[in-house]
């Protein structure tokens, strides 16, 4: 097995095993709430909320991050796409150890 492989393949494994990841993308927005008496509404200084962006059935979801998780939420969905680097990465590896030659490459006997 090719040495790049190998420790493609293990580091995958690792994050894998953890189980804790989450599809999707972290959005920070800025929102007013609707307090008339709040900074927002008086001075224009709007708050500002982290979501996690989820595709859903052709559509995307926000769902809103309570501030005591936005670290913890960020942590998994950049473990996500370390997953699926790893894993674009493990294919790439395993294509070019194929040797496949591209349509353009193949030598036609005439």
């Amino acid at each position: 097995m090719d040495l790049s492989l190998k420790q493609t393949t293990n580091h995958l494994a690792k994050l894998v095993s953890l189980g804790s990841f989450l599809k999707g993308n972290t959005v920070t927005m800025k929102r007013t709430c609707g307090n008339k008496n709040c900074r927002c509404a008086k001075l224009g200084e709007k708050h500002i909320s982290m979501y996690l962006a989820k595709k859903q059935n052709n559509t995307t979801k926000m769902v809103y991050v309570p501030k005591n998780l936005e670290e913890e939420i960020s942590a998994k969905v950049k473990a996500y796409h370390k997953i699926k680097d790893l894993t674009e990465k493990i294919s790439e590896i395993n294509y070019e150890m194929l040797n496949l030659k591209k349509k353009g490459d193949v030598k036609k006997d005439n």
